[in-house]
């Protein structure tokens, strides 16, 4: 998460509202308009807080027994402890990874806000969904399981076009992570042998490990071949 003040009231600009109506969005607000513009980009549903409407320090928990939530759309859902929501000190504010609540939205009087970007559990964000009828975009994705490792990106990325399109004073990166919770990514062996096969060209086997290390992927070395993450 992170905090962003001092956001000047402005626009999406256009080229921004294009590209989004192109791909069936509607413009909300600009700054979620740039929330969905990169989560179009980066396939990473992120969300915004008016922070001044959160009380005391944020949290994803499970919902309370009787415990309501109004939603954006302006729905009221009954939840239960199998629903996965992100509260403050008072009160459930968003329906994690399907949708945020009504109390916290950002509006047009909105100056300060609270960037939230988070991986979810896929299942348990799917049920939820479908138990409230509510297919939207982030519940779409996080169904499907969002990259484990792109939330800190997703975040810098929103933070940079606010600050470039908007304006404001961005807060230092705020996180919360539980690594034995995380999926893991098994390795995949690359077998030096089969890439001659396959391409029908050899490559140097220096040239391979750069390639590789260029994506973005970590390499250990097995006999002549390599275990690839």
């Amino acid at each position: 998460g992170r905090v962003i003040r001092q956001v000047p009231q402005g626009q999406t600009p256009l080229w921004m509202g294009e590209r989004l109506r192109r791909c069936g969005l509607r413009l909300i607000h600009p700054v979620v308009d740039i929330l969905n513009y990169v989560m179009l980009e980066l396939g990473q549903p992120m969300h915004a807080f008016d922070l001044t409407k959160l009380k005391g320090s944020l949290c994803v928990r499970r919902a309370k027994i009787g415990e309501s939530l109004q939603l954006l759309d302006e729905q009221t859902v009954e939840l239960t402890p199998v629903d996965l929501v992100i509260a403050d000190d008072d009160q459930a504010l968003a329906l994690a990874g399907v949708m945020g609540g009504h109390t916290s939205a950002v509006n047009d009087q909105t100056t300060e806000i609270f960037l939230e970007s988070a991986y979810f559990e896929p299942i348990g964000i799917a049920k939820t969904a479908r138990r409230f009828g509510l297919q939207t975009d982030s519940s779409y994705r996080f169904a499907r399981h969002v990259d484990v490792a792109l939330q800190e990106e997703a975040l810098e990325r929103a933070t940079s076009l606010i600050l470039d399109l908007l304006g404001g004073q961005a807060g230092p990166l705020t996180s919360q992570e539980h690594p034995e919770h995380l999926p893991k990514s098994a390795p995949i062996r690359l077998r030096f042998s089969r890439i001659e096969r396959v391409l029908g060209l050899a490559i140097d086997k220096d040239l391979v490990v750069n390639y590789l290390v260029a994506l973005g992927m970590n390499i250990t070395k097995v006999d002549n071949d390599w275990d690839v993450v």
